[in-house]
C-alpha cells in the first residue's frame, strides 16, 4: 500500500520527508479491514473488467471482416499501435491477450467474417442513419420522431466547479463554471429535441454528482480508495496532484478531488445510461477554451471543435478497461455514425457562427476521420469511451473569448439583446439550435426540413 502512494508524493526525496505523516494516515486508514459499502460501490465502477466483460464481446463474432478490424484500427481507434502486443490476429480470428507479447490465457476470441458478404447481422443496439426511419416528409411535424438521444451534460458545475477545474473568474466579467454552461445548454437541448418528437434522456438534470452514495461521504470515499490504490487515478492526470505546493493529505485530498469528478463521475453517468436507456446517439455538450484561460485570460479569436472516439494513446492502453472499450467500440462499429453526426452538427454551427476549426488534424492526440474537413477529429476522451453507441463531443465556442464571454454571462433569453454592440440570439439557444438542426440534417436526411430559429 505504501508504495502505491508514490505517485501521489512525489520524487523519492519528497517521499521519505514525508514518510512519517503519510505513515499515519495509511494506519488510520487500514483499521477497517474490508472495504466499506460505499468503498465498494465507487471501486466497482473502476474495477478491472471481469471475464464475462471480455467474453461480452463475441456478440460482435463475424460481424466484421479482418480488414475492416485492421483498418478501423488504424486509422481511427490504434494509430500508435498501443493495443497490438495485447493482440493476435489472422485471417480468421482475433485473439486478445491481458498482458503484451500475448502471454498469458486468451481473454476472448473474436472470429472475422470470411468475407463482406458473409458477415452476420450486427446486435441492434442503436440505429444508424442509415437504418432509423423517418416519418415520410409531410406527414408529420416532428422529422425526429422516435430517435433515441442521451444528451450528457459535461462537468458538473455549481460548489463542485473549482474542484474540476472548470471555474474561471475574469475580470471585468464574471465567474463562469462550464458544468453549469452545459447543463442550461442541455435542457433547452432536451425540450427542442422532445419537440421534434425525439426520446430524449437528460443525464444529470442538476449541479450535483450523480453517484450512488451521500454527497457529504463522496470525496472521503475517494481519498481511501487512492490511499489503497493510486493507479486508479488516470495516467494522464496523474502529474496534477505534483503542482500542488503542499504534501501528503493535502496532496491526497486534490488528487481525490481529480478522481471524483474525472473519473467516477463519468464512470457513474455512463453506468445510469447503461441501465436506464439505450439511445441511438449520445450527444456530449461542452465548451470550448483556449489554454490562457486557466490565467484568467482573453483570446481574440473564436474556433470550433467536434471529437468522435478514438486515437487511443499508448499509456492509456496500458489500462484493461480502455483496452476492453476500445475494443468495445470498434467492434459496434460507432465510427460512421459518429461521423455523419457530428459532421452535420459542424456544419450548422459553421453556418450559425463563421468560426473556423480548432486545427488539431493528426496530432499528437487526435486523428482526421473526414477529408478536408478540420472541424472533425477522433479523440479518446472519457465520455466517448465510457458511454455505449455512438457519442459525439460538440465544443463549440472559447468562453474566454470577449464576446462569448458576454454572451455567456447573459444568461438564457428569448428574442434578442444587445451584446457586445450588436443584437444577439441567447448563445445557449444558437448552441441548442445547431445541435438539433444537425441531427435532423443527420437521420431525417432532408438539409431542407430544419428547426426554425427563434428570429424575434
Amino acid at each position: 500500500m505504501l508504495q502505491s502512494l508514490v505517485l501521489l508524493i512525489g520524487d523519492r526525496v519528497a517521499f521519505k520527508q514525508a514518510e512519517a505523516g503519510i505513515a499515519a494516515l495509511l494506519l488510520a486508514l487500514s483499521v477497517r479491514a474490508a472495504p466499506s459499502r460505499e468503498e465498494a460501490m465507487l471501486a466497482a465502477l473502476v474495477q478491472e473488467p471481469r471475464a464475462e466483460e471480455w467474453q461480452g464481446l463475441k456478440v460482435h463474432d463475424r460481424t466484421f471482416t479482418r480488414a475492416e478490424f485492421e483498418t478501423a484500427l488504424a486509422n481511427v481507434f490504434d494509430p500508435w499501435r498501443g493495443l497490438r502486443p495485447y493482440l493476435r490476429v489472422d485471417d480468421k480470428v482475433v485473439t486478445v491477450f491481458p498482458d503484451p507479447g500475448c502471454h498469458g490465457a486468451p481473454l476472448v476470441a473474436v472470429p472475422f467474417a470470411p468475407t463482406p458478404q458473409a458477415r452476420q447481422v450486427r446486435p441492434g443496439r442503436f440505429r444508424t442513419p442509415e437504418t432509423w426511419t423517418p416519418m415520410p416528409a409531410g406527414l408529420t411535424a416532428k422529422p425526429l420522431a422516435g430517435l433515441r438521444v442521451a444528451i450528457e451534460p459535461a462537468d458538473i458545475g455549481g460548489a463542485w466547479a473549482k474542484m474540476e477545474d472548470r471555474s474561471v473568474a475574469f475580470q471585468g466579467y464574471g465567474r463562469v463554471n462550464e458544468g453549469d454552461l452545459n447543463l442550461v445548454v442541455a435542457r433547452l437541448l432536451r425540450d427542442k429535441l422532445s419537440e421534434l418528437g425525439a426520446e430524449v434522456f437528460l443525464v444529470r438534470d442538476q449541479a450535483e454528482p450523480i453517484l450512488p452514495i451521500a454527497q457529504d461521504q463522496l470525496l472521503t470515499t475517494a481519498e481511501t480508495l487512492l490511499s489503497r490504490d493510486s493507479g486508479l487515478l488516470p495516467e494522464s492526470f496523474r502529474h496534477r496532484p505534483f503542482e500542488l505546493n503542499q504534501e501528503g493529505a493535502a496532496r491526497l485530498r486534490f488528487a481525490a478531488g481529480i478522481f471524483l469528478t474525472k473519473t467516477l463521475e463519468t464512470c457513474a453517468r455512463a453506468e445510469l445510461v447503461r441501465r436506464s436507456f439505450q439511445p441511438d446517439i449520445t450527444l456530449v455538450l461542452q465548451h470550448d477554451a483556449t489554454p490562457d484561460s486557466a490565467e484568467e485570460k482573453l483570446t481574440p479569436i473564436n474556433r470550433n471543435i467536434f471529437f468522435v472516439g478514438g486515437a487511443y494513446l499508448p499509456y492509456e492502453l496500458r489500462d484493461a478497461r480502455q483496452r476492453l472499450r476500445l475494443l468495445t467500440k470498434l467492434c459496434e462499429r460507432v465510427t460512421p455514425v459518429e461521423t455523419t453526426v457530428a459532421v452535420a452538427i459542424a456544419r450548422r454551427f459553421r453556418e450559425a457562427t463563421g468560426f473556423p476549426p480548432v486545427l488539431y488534424g493528426n496530432s499528437a492526440t487526435t486523428r482526421e476521420v473526414v477529408a478536408n474537413n478540420d472541424y472533425v477529429v477522433a479523440r479518446n476522451l472519457a465520455f466517448n469511451r465510457e458511454h455505449d453507441g455512438p457519442v459525439v463531443v460538440t465544443e463549440p465556442y472559447f468562453m474566454n473569448q470577449p464576446e462569448t464571454l458576454a454572451r455567456l454571462l447573459a444568461g438564457d433569453y428569448v428574442g434578442r439583446r444587445r451584446i457586445a454592440g450588436r443584437d444577439q440570439v441567447s448563445i445557449f439557444r444558437e448552441y441548442a439550435d445547431c445541435v438539433a438542426d444537425g441531427l435532423i440534417d443527420a437521420y431525417a436526411r432532408d438539409p431542407r426540413r430544419s428547426s426554425r430559429r427563434d428570429k424575434q
